[in-house]
């Protein structure tokens, strides 16, 4: 069975990952252009754009003030997670988790000093673990990515 199919959420998060990664002419080996996405994709595509956008001092300084090392970068990930959906669940703060997650694998491919112990898989991973813990329920009971597209 192919990993998209174990994990539900790995092909949204990795093809958003991938854009991210493209837009800032970062080639990582597996990350290439998606010549298919999905309606979902594409809409997350647009939507989260529009948020950093709107955001935009805040997503371009986010991973520099976290000052991410070795030790402190995954509780680091899971606290800020917990943080975005501390006063509860909402498709505006799921489209945040997913560019703040994407904003980090870009920050890790981009720093020599992390991407010996922190890959973009490894941020992939973090964000489709986080999204089956702790949200997959919330977006079954609110009609998945079919309604975050409407």
């Amino acid at each position: 069975m192919p990993v998209s199919e174990e994990r539900p959420f790995y092909s949204i998060v990795k093809d958003y990952v991938g854009y991210k990664l493209r837009q800032k002419d970062i080639f990582v080996l597996g990350y290439h252009e998606n010549s298919n996405p999905s309606t979902a994709s594409l809409n997350l595509r647009r939507v989260a754009d529009e948020l950093i956008a709107s955001n935009i001092e805040l997503f371009d300084s986010m991973c520099d003030q976290l000052h991410l090392t070795q030790n402190s970068a995954y509780p680091t990930f899971v606290g800020i997670a917990d943080e975005v959906f501390q006063s509860g669940k909402n498709w505006g703060r799921v489209v945040a988790f997913l560019a703040f997650g994407a904003n980090v694998a870009v920050h890790c491919a981009q720093r020599q000093d992390l991407q010996g112990f922190v890959s973009v898989d490894s941020v992939v991973d973090w964000v489709v673990t986080y999204m089956e813990q702790n949200l997959s329920c919330w977006i079954k009971e609110n009609g998945g990515w079919v309604r975050m597209v409407a």
